[in-house]
């Protein structure tokens, strides 16, 4: 099954809960993982957030 995705939304989304890591819990890595999520290529991106269990029919346009 194809879906779009709203790729500006989604890449928002990772790196807010990805910045909200670092803040609460003071990850270094969910630190690093922002630099990767703003760097991904779209496609990167999606495989990132499934590998990270996010629903992307959230996302679907």
């Amino acid at each position: 099954m194809i879906i779009k995705i709203d790729i500006d939304a989604l890449r928002k989304y990772m790196l807010d809960n990805s910045y909200a890591a670092f803040f609460v819990g003071d990850f270094g890595g969910a630190l690093a993982e922002s630099v990767d999520i703003e760097n991904a290529s779209d496609e990167e991106l999606i495989e990132m957030a499934e590998r990270q269990g996010i629903d992307l029919r959230r996302f679907q346009i």
